[in-house]
Formats: structure tokens, C-alpha cells, sequence
């Protein structure tokens, strides 16, 4: 797909999961394509969520691994408190339906999955099917349910976005995900903390917005990445695989490269 795309490289940011990367790598191998390795982890900063992206890192880095492995195990300890509040709401779904699924925080897929097992007939859930929510159904039951009161549940048990950066700062680059109208000062404080660079280009992201973090991220010092957020036909069916409204700065390309050359 990569090759197809015209790309000359690209990354994988699956969220709090790293598992792909070696196939990655070992595919990449053959390929004209470069690769890197690429997560985005979410994170919390004074009761707003915020996903951190980290490129370049060692696919081996065992504090990274473990990291994100409890990370995952905290939020799906609250799973039984989010699937109350389903069966609340009339659905009938239980553990069951989402064991063996705390790979990452639970997501849109993975909720909408779960009550889809029992719950196909459900007048709430109908919109989603055959209805006008229906062209991309995963991502319209996240903004739905999982930002609210579900939502909630699950962001009481994120890592603090400070304290995750602390902890991978030199482990790779940095880079603050579609941040959006995300203020200067914010972005500041970031900054002392090790941020590498802004996810400026990005398919959530509006001209007006790339313009704004474009300068921003100039007079900040950081680097512009750019992310298409392609989650494939079935999630987002309307987000392109790599395509973007700009490119990323050359310096940090040469950064990853140099990351993978220094190991």
C-alpha cells in the first residue's frame, strides 16, 4: 500500500501497541519503502485526554513494553464499570464479550463490537447499521458514547501526558498528536518537557488549524510530522491510506533515520 501511495516512508502509530512493529520491520526489509516504528499513546493533562505519538524508538525497549502494557491492563480493569453502564442503558452485554480484547484502551471498535454481539436488533444501536451514521459507524458511536460518560470511566485510568514524557523522553521523538487549536502556552510547557514536534498535517485537522501549528511549531522549535490517522475502509472510510495536506519537516526525517542507524 505504501509502494502504491508514492510514499518513500512512513510509520505505523497503532494505538498503545507496538506488537506489529517487528513484521513491519522485516517486511520493510524488502521492500523501497522505509520504515519506522511509531505508537500513540493517550495520555491525560489536567482531565482532558491527549494522545502523544513516539517514532523511532527500539523495538526492544523493554520499558516501553512494560509501559504500555500496564497502561493497557489499568483501563481494562474499568471495563466492567463501562459495560455497567451499557447494560444500564438496555444493552445486554457482558465480560465475555470483550475478553482477550486488552491489547489496548478500549475504543470505539472494541465497545461497538462487544454490544453488536447480542444487541444487533437494539433501535439504539440501528443508526450505526443501516442508518445515516452507517457510512462510518466506528468512529460516530466513539464520538456518541466513548467522549462522554464512558469515556470518562476509562480516562480516569490514562497516564498523565507530563509523566509519559518524562518517562520516554530520549526513547525516541515526541511528537503531540493532532493537536488542534491546542494554546501556545500549553505547548510551551511541553516544551520544557522534551516535545520533539507537532503533528501539524492531519485529516482532523481544518487549513486554518495546519496554518496556525504550522507557525507555532516554527516559532517553537519543533518539528511538523504530518499523519493521515487511515484506520482502514471499515473505520474511516473517508481518511485516504497516507494521504496528507503537507509534508513533514526534512530534519525530522533525519532524525529517525538517525535513530535507526545508531542501532
Amino acid at each position: 500500500m505504501a509502494e502504491r501511495a508514492g510514499l518513500a516512508a512512513f510509520a505505523i502509530t497503532d494505538h498503545m501497541d507496538i506488537r506489529s512493529v517487528h513484521d513491519m520491520c522485516r517486511l520493510a526489509a524488502g521492500s523501497r519503502v522505509r520504515f519506522f516504528p511509531g505508537v500513540e499513546i493517550s495520555t491525560v493533562h489536567r482531565g482532558n485526554e491527549h494522545h502523544l505519538l513516539l517514532y523511532g524508538y527500539d523495538p526492544d525497549d523493554g520499558v516501553l513494553s512494560s509501559f504500555l502494557r500496564d497502561a493497557c491492563l489499568s483501563a481494562w480493569s474499568r471495563a466492567g464499570a463501562c459495560l455497567d453502564m451499557f447494560r444500564r442503558m438496555g444493552f445486554d452485554v457482558g465480560v465475555d464479550d470483550v475478553s482477550g480484547w486488552g491489547f489496548s484502551v478500549p475504543t470505539g471498535v472494541t465497545l461497538l463490537n462487544a454490544l453488536l454481539r447480542r444487541n444487533g436488533d437494539h433501535p439504539a444501536l440501528r443508526p450505526y447499521l443501516v442508518g445515516e451514521k452507517a457510512a462510518s459507524p466506528y468512529v460516530n458511536f466513539y464520538r456518541d458514547f466513548a467522549v462522554g460518560d464512558v469515556g470518562e470511566i476509562v480516562r480516569e485510568t490514562l497516564p498523565g501526558l507530563v509523566e509519559t514524557m518524562r518517562l520516554l523522553k530520549g526513547r525516541g521523538l515526541l511528537v503531540l498528536a493532532h493537536p488542534g487549536d491546542a494554546p501556545r502556552d500549553f505547548l510551551e510547557i511541553l516544551v520544557r518537557e522534551g516535545l520533539d514536534g507537532l503533528e501539524v498535517y492531519s485529516t482532523h485537522h481544518r487549513p486554518e488549524q495546519e496554518l496556525r501549528l504550522s507557525g507555532l511549531a516554527t516559532s517553537l522549535g519543533l518539528m511538523a510530522s504530518a499523519g493521515s490517522d487511515f484506520h482502514g475502509e471499515r473505520i474511516k472510510p473517508h481518511v485516504a491510506f497516507g494521504r496528507c495536506s503537507g509534508m513533514p519537516d526534512e530534519r525530522l526525517v533525519r532524525e529517525l533515520a538517525r535513530l535507526a542507524g545508531s542501532r
